[in-house]
């Protein structure tokens, strides 16, 4: 299987688990953020750019830096104003961001994202860093 391939697979399968609306996989290349995969439910459209700075989000570098999850909603009263000016500009209302590990190593990101403002649960969200990775 080609590495794209596993990558879309992943991500359908990320978006599965944490029950989302849409998931991305991202890879770091220095302080950029590219989509390198996606899936979403019928209806969902992602409509991103060519990338992202890490270094404008500090959400998203303290998620790469640390490898702990975050998960966030738009009715969160301390959610960070970058994370949430890109929900609503993508059009939803929480995000949980995972580390991205490949052979062990800092790879990229997995943002999935809801609709809704109904939060990520922290189990849903552990149970999922064991799809984050490729060993």
């Amino acid at each position: 299987m080609r590495l794209g391939d596993a990558l879309h697979a992943r991500a359908q399968e990320l978006r599965a688990r944490l029950d989302a609306d849409a998931c991305v996989i991202s890879r770091v290349v220095g302080d950029v953020l590219i989509v390198v995969a996606s899936a979403v439910t019928d209806g969902v459209t992602l409509q991103f750019g060519q990338g992202f700075l890490v270094s404008d989000y500090p959400v998203t570098m303290r998620v790469l830096e640390t490898g702990e999850p975050v998960a966030l909603t738009l009715d969160d009263a301390d959610a960070d104003d970058a994370e949430a000016r890109v929900l609503r500009e993508l059009g939803f209302a929480s995000l949980a961001m995972l580390r991205f590990d490949v052979g062990g190593e800092r790879w990229g990101l997995v943002e999935a994202y809801r609709l809704d403002a109904r939060g990520f649960d922290a189990g849903a969200v552990a149970a999922a860093r064991g799809l984050a990775r490729f060993d």
